[in-house]
């Protein structure tokens, strides 16, 4: 949500809901199959301090279906000031999705399980021009805790080098560090620090027929890290992604994912030749064809229903593998009252 000179002085309530159903149906891949099942809650308000000051207090609750007690129930609290197209955020951070990073570099699932960011942000939005740099801290050590310091630290750039008539060439730049380790902890543990990174050309044309757009999309990823204690010093990864969008909100996209010894930092389960989660099953080489059936209705008024169907065959294990999902995104605020003409 943006900070508006209209809106100084006033008051808003701010609703944020997330219904969400996704289930892999995963056998012979790198990783098994499981369903995600739930809602998101996040009711905030949110006071405009000036005409380009804002102040975001909330609560963000997550219930997961099946689970008597709330799997996440946190503060959410946010100031953001903006000077033209330049935004700084200090608190909860306008995260997930909105990095606009791929899937191999963060993965779309952590909007269902792990959405929370805090920490600093800093935001440039442009016509030609997007860039967004942030710092998520994920824990934070006191003297002698027994866990280390861990945070991440991202870049996500898009210039635009070519547009005319609906036709539009991109040059995206995206980069993900993640750190652990600390001086204060009791944690033998040494420090590990991985990086992730992306880049390629955006081919992008919208149309006014059935088909309202259709592109290109394609990366090229690496992996690194100095550290000893992981699996690979480093990797390569080819993502290329072409897609068709009709005007009635049905998007078809083909992913395909080559990879060699590439180990992610945020990304999808799928994409890393090893997952955290089951270190036994190695694929030094991954190689997905993917198929992507993604489709958005407006339902009313800052109510949006996505469906998703994703089946993908892993050339290695020779399988055919799908995930299907469907979510209903609500957002939008509501005026309470001018604070300044109450005085």
């Amino acid at each position: 949500m943006t900070v508006s000179q209209a809106d100084s002085g006033k008051l808003f309530l701010g609703i944020n809901f997330l219904g969400f159903g996704k289930n892999n149906e995963w056998f012979d891949t790198i990783v098994d199959g499981y369903t995600l099942f739930g809602y998101q809650f996040n009711p905030y308000l949110s006071y405009h301090l000036a005409k380009n000051v804002r102040l975001d207090a909330g609560v963000y609750a997550q219930k997961d279906f099946g689970n008597n007690d709330y799997s996440d129930i946190s503060p959410t609290l946010s100031l953001k000031i903006t000077k033209h197209n330049f935004s700084f955020i200090f608190g909860t951070l306008e995260g997930s999705v909105h990095h606009r990073l791929i899937e191999p570099l963060y993965d779309f699932e952590r909007v269902l399980n792990n959405r929370l960011e805090n920490g600093l942000q800093l935001l440039l939005m442009e016509d030609d021009f997007f860039a967004d740099m942030w710092i998520d801290w994920q824990n934070m050590i006191y003297f002698n805790d027994t866990e280390p310091e861990r945070f991440t630290f991202g870049i996500s750039a898009d210039k635009t080098l070519f547009r005319n008539n609906g036709f539009r060439i991109g040059l995206p730049i995206q980069f993900v560090v993640s750190h652990q380790g600390g001086q204060i902890d009791t944690v033998n543990n040494p420090v590990i620090t991985a990086y992730n990174g992306a880049t390629g050309l955006t081919l992008e044309v919208e149309s006014a027929g059935f088909v309202s757009a259709w592109g290109l999309k394609s990366y090229l990823t690496i992996y690194n890290t100095p550290s000893d204690q992981l699996p690979y010093k480093e990797g390569r990864g080819v993502f290329i992604n072409p897609y068709v969008t009709t005007k009635f909100g049905l998007t078809l996209m083909g992913s395909y994912w080559r990879a060699n010894k590439f180990l992610t930092v945020q990304g999808g389960d799928l994409y890393p030749s090893i997952n955290e989660k089951y270190p036994t099953r190695v694929d030094e080489k991954r190689d997905l064809f993917m198929l992507r059936l993604l489709y958005d209705v407006k339902i009313t008024d800052g109510l949006i229903l996505t469906a998703r169907a994703e089946p993908f065959y892993d050339t290695y294990a020779g399988t055919l593998e799908y995930s299907y999902g469907i979510y209903l995104n609500f957002s939008d605020r509501f005026f309470l009252l001018n604070a300044k003409k109450s005085r």
